[in-house]
């Protein structure tokens, strides 16, 4: 027996109840799953699990979603990936008509729950968002409000919680399965893809795939329970709570990655036909843009705590370098050398681009083509220079 099953064996013995409050055989647990919002917060939905019983009037939702935007030094502490989350606790009623404003749809799956298991649940749930241990650090992929319920389950059910042999279950990396819900935010997929590393492209397991609310919910469904030698399904019952709003669903926008292919043409054509000087500016600005990028990529490595920034190889391009090459062009001293190296390695990664091991957006292949394409043309402008410059000293 483990020591939390005997530590609330007591507990119950005594007839201790955790904030006056103790669960009845009329009392329901059930996984509340949310619909996608249209903030980028909001974007991959929702999970928490209520508890409720009309008898008694026991109507608590458990949210380990939730944070502080008061917390000292906020944004700090969020981009260095020290934010503290928090286990909230609230009502149905105000639960529910939160996303009833956003449009969003919530489902409920009542689950089969013991009364031993239904107490125990309660317990850890009552225990664990006292101020002393409501608080954790939060992680995307492996700690969030998804990952707690069913490390939560998990826990309670031990080894009688049995997940199937799903052999027709997709393969699919970390980074492949968020994509699949930021098609509707061009902008911050882009984003989103520039600022992970490598350890996004590992195949997700059929447990670790429950970081997506979707998921959780649809392997729940698919969840038994080893009753008496049987096997019982993990839902009792379920249902629609509310519905999506469509006046509010989200419009499809066109794919932005067409912007960057005509960048990509710009930049080759003027190469061919226009003088650098003429494209001074706009090769100051874009060499900035990408060096402060690859700050940023760096910093997002190095300087935080985030599991999912690091190993990110979007530095072998953007590369914080790019800034000199910009302070050259401002101070009409471009470097034959510097331009040349860069080239060089821009064609370089377009060549290995396949045996590369991260997945980039489909965006990164026309803006190292255009880095290429132009600081190709301010080597071949200097080099041209340079070779004058021999022939009249000699």
């Amino acid at each position: 027996m483990r020591l939390s099953h005997w530590l609330l064996g007591i507990l119950l013995f005594f007839g201790v109840s955790t904030r006056g409050q103790m669960v009845s055989e009329s009392t329901t647990i059930s996984l509340i799953t949310c619909g996608p919002g249209n903030e980028l917060y909001s974007t991959f939905g929702h999970s928490a699990i209520h508890i409720s019983d009309r008898t008694s009037g026991l109507d608590k939702v458990y949210n380990y979603g939730t944070f502080d935007f008061d917390t000292p030094n906020f944004y700090v502490k969020f981009s260095r990936g020290q934010l503290d989350y928090f286990l909230n606790v609230t009502d149905f009623g105000r639960f529910v008509r939160s996303y009833q404003r956003e449009g969003r749809w919530v489902y409920r799956q009542e689950l089969n729950l013991t009364q031993a298991q239904k107490e125990e649940l309660f317990a850890f749930l009552e225990n664990n968002a006292k101020a002393e241990n409501k608080f954790y650090k939060y992680d995307f992929f492996y700690d969030n409000c998804s990952t707690r319920i069913r490390d939560v389950l998990e826990d309670v059910l031990g080894e009688s919680l049995v997940y199937p042999k799903m052999e027709s279950d997709t393969t699919a990396t970390f980074r492949e399965m968020i994509e699949l819900y930021l098609t509707k935010l061009p902008w911050s997929d882009l984003g989103i893809d520039l600022a992970l590393g490598m350890p996004c492209d590992h195949e997700a397991d059929y447990r670790q795939k429950m970081f997506l609310p979707d998921y959780l919910k649809s392997h729940f469904d698919e969840a038994r329970i080893m009753d008496g030698g049987a096997l019982i399904p993990l839902v009792k019952k379920e249902g629609i709570v509310l519905a999506e709003h469509p006046s509010l669903a989200m419009v499809e926008p066109n794919s932005i990655n067409w912007i960057f292919w005509v960048l990509m043409g710009i930049c080759f054509l003027t190469g061919l036909f226009v003088s650098p000087q003429k494209m001074k500016w706009f090769d100051v600005t874009f060499f900035l843009l990408t060096g402060i990028l690859g700050i940023f990529i760096t910093l997002l490595w190095f300087a935080t705590e985030h599991s999912t920034t690091k190993w990110n190889l979007n530095l072998i391009w953007a590369l914080p370098t790019w800034i000199w090459g910009a302070i050259l062009l401002i101070r009409n001293k471009p470097s034959s050398k510097f331009f040349k190296i860069h080239s060089i390695i821009a064609f370089t990664i377009m060549v290995f681009w396949v045996v590369i091991p991260q997945s980039f957006h489909a965006a990164v292949i026309p803006i190292i083509l255009a880095l290429a394409a132009r600081s190709w043309s301010w080597q071949k402008q200097r080099f041209s220079i340079n070779k004058k410059e021999d022939a009249a000293q000699a």
